[in-house]
């Protein structure tokens, strides 16, 4: 029966148990009192003491309903008790018979089992407040992704209407080339709207199955654990109790031998075992989200991609989520790790009877800190995996995916360093350009390519590989080989361009996958380097993590000053860290939680955040902070 599961058998149940849990950790304080009671009555003897047994039997007599089966069970106990109930009888019988005996033990009886259950309780209270925490999270986590449904439904409906309304216009006022293309440009943020609308049904139904099947029995499964940890402590200070006892009276070892034994039999699975035989019910998993079709535009439940404009829109949106998915696979994979040694060793705990149950207890504190940045961490990884299946299944088939000729480099600014995060070489296929092959440069700096899972996911279409034959090198990195190929004559000492970068300013200059260019000035720590692209014949400065630079400085010219700041540098703000973070590498800096950092450099999409915390400067993951 150890494999028993609140979790399994009883269904969005948090409310129920937790009642049930808090009930029995309340009942602490009644044994607490007993004990203290009692210590006083062995000063005054055997009257009082019996007196006083007859007393709690009273309040067992209330309560036992309620701490065996809950509050509100499906089946009634009748004379039924829980194990830890029929436990607690017995030591109540056992401590009437021996009441008289009973006098040298008032000052053991306060300091050695009193106090203890009223520590338990304090222990159990602690832990239960983190519980509810989790629960508070993951409820907040559901809730916010209904939340984002009904308002992307809102913004769909809105773009709709407003697309509706530019149409009835244009019939009006004839067939007018400014009212045409606001027509067009209504019904691109239309698609887009639905686009998005239909993406937020696929998250919030596949959040909603995480929910209810994963989320919230994990939760349920943390309270059972609490209170059977409860139980194997209760159980140890109950056999204190017994041997001071014995200590004290060896005249009545049998009795409290009997004690003993009924207190042996108290498995702490025994009590969730009846609860859940009482308070079983049918439950009906809820429905799943539908696409839903704006009441003045009908419409059906596939993606709208009539142009470019979505298209485009879209890409960036597979390529962020990507993005998201590399960095967090790695992070969920060492985190599942963890649990799965964490719950293997918490099982092997809870089969041997004779583990201290301290120690149980603290490894249930490690296990939830730990399961709650893994589901924290896993919610984001599911939804980065439904964007990129919502997208590759339903428009991979007619369009073209691939981040060929998308600049996403105009989504950032330039002061966002560019400069300052590790420089990686690029990713490679083993069989072709596929979509995904193409990974953030920033991601790979963090990643061991080995652990990019995103195979799963990727589309089957190959791009068309280029039969035009020219001096110039494929510009989209197919594999090794064709990346080495590039000859130092076409790549003066082994430079290259990692990633095409239009040019923002005029002390820019564009650039493209399989330019030639020339080292003209070194990255001085601002993230940018002033390079000469010899197969447009122009000078200017490119992102230094968009290019791979293998030659030193072009000798015989003077080293130029270095150029002003350049302009858009963001505001100086800090940020409060919620994990413990260690260095990995000497360009990291370790954080503990509640950290307060300053932001030197924000995220540019990548992940990390460059800061200063206690005098040391380097990088730390941004999903750590608030």
């Amino acid at each position: 029966m150890s494999n028993i599961s609140i979790g399994n058998d009883l269904k969005d149940s948090y409310t129920e148990t937790r009642k049930w849990v808090i009930g029995n950790t309340k009942w602490l304080q009644d044994l607490s009192s007993f004990y203290h009671e009692r210590s006083k009555l062995e000063r005054e003897y055997g009257e009082k003491l019996a007196g006083l047994t007859k007393e709690y039997f009273g309040r067992k007599s209330n309560s036992t309903v309620v701490l065996s089966v809950g509050e509100t069970p499906t089946i009634t106990p009748g004379s039924l008790e829980s194990a830890s109930q029929v436990a607690w009888n017995e030591v109540l019988s056992q401590t009437e018979n021996v009441a008289k005996d009973h006098k040298r033990l008032a000052k053991e009886m306060q300091t050695q089992v009193a106090d203890q259950l009223t520590a338990l309780e304090k222990r159990c209270d602690l832990i239960l407040n983190t519980i509810d925490g989790f629960n508070h999270e993951l409820v907040n986590k559901r809730d916010y992704a209904y939340s984002c449904l009904e308002k992307a439904k809102k913004r769909y409906d809105e773009s709709c209407q407003a697309m509706e309304a530019a149409r009835q216009k244009q019939s009006k006022s004839g067939s007018s080339s400014k009212a045409q293309r606001k027509v067009d440009e209504k019904e691109h943020e239309m698609n887009i709207a639905k686009n998005d609308y239909l993406i937020q049904i696929n998250q919030t139904n596949r959040l909603k199955d995480k929910y209810y099947f994963q989320d919230v029995p994990e939760a349920l499964d943390l309270l059972q654990d609490l209170n059977e940890s409860r139980i194997r402590v209760l159980n140890s200070i109950w056999r204190r109790a017994s041997d001071l006892e014995r200590e004290a009276h060896k005249k009545i070892d049998e009795r409290l031998s009997a004690a003993d034994d009924v207190v042996g039999q108290n498995y702490p699975h025994l009590d969730t075992s009846m609860f859940i035989k009482h308070n079983f019910r049918e439950w009906k998993e809820p429905d799943d989200y539908q696409y839903v079709p704006s009441p003045v535009w009908h419409d059906d439940e596939t993606f709208s991609v009539p142009s470019d404009v979505e298209l485009h829109d879209l890409k960036i949106r597979l390529a962020k989520a990507q993005n998201s998915y590399n960095r967090l696979q790695l992070v969920v994979h060492d985190e599942m790790s963890t649990l799965t040694q964490l719950n293997k060793k918490k099982q092997e705990m809870k089969l041997n009877t004779a583990v201290d149950p301290y120690e149980f207890q603290e490894l249930l504190k490690k296990y939830l800190a730990t399961v709650s940045s893994f589901t924290t961490h896993e919610t984001s990884k599911l939804e980065a995996e439904v964007e990129i299946e919502s997208i590759q299944n339903n428009v991979g088939d007619s369009h073209d995916l691939s981040k060929e000729g998308l600049d996403i480099s105009r989504r950032f600014k330039k002061s966002s360093m560019f400069g300052m995060f590790k420089r990686a070489t690029a990713p490679r296929s083993t069989g072709g350009n596929d979509d995904i092959s193409e990974m953030s440069v920033d991601i790979a700096s963090k990643s061991s390519p080995k652990h990019h899972g995103l195979s799963l996911f990727r589309s089957k279409r190959i791009r068309a590989q280029s039969t035009e034959s020219s001096g110039m090198q494929s510009s989209t990195m197919d594999d090794s080989s064709s990346m080495m190929s590039i000859s130092n004559e076409e790549h003066k000492g082994g430079n290259r361009v990692l990633f095409p970068y239009t040019k923002q300013d005029e002390d820019e200059v564009t650039i493209a996958p399989g330019n030639s260019i020339v080292l003209l000035r070194q990255d001085d720590g601002s993230g940018w380097v002033k390079i000469r692209n010899v197969s447009t014949q122009q000078e200017g400065l490119v992102p230094s993590t968009y290019v791979e630079i293998n030659e030193h400085q072009s000798i015989g010219k003077p080293v130029p000053r270095a150029p002003p700041p350049r302009k858009g540098a963001a505001p100086l703000k800090t940020v409060t860290a919620i994990y413990d973070y260690s260095a990995q590498d000497d360009d990291e800096i370790s954080i503990r939680a509640g950290d307060v950092i300053k932001v030197l450099r924000g995220d540019t999409g990548n992940g990390w955040t460059y800061g200063e915390v206690n005098g040391s400067k380097g990088l730390f993951p941004s999903n750590y902070c608030n």
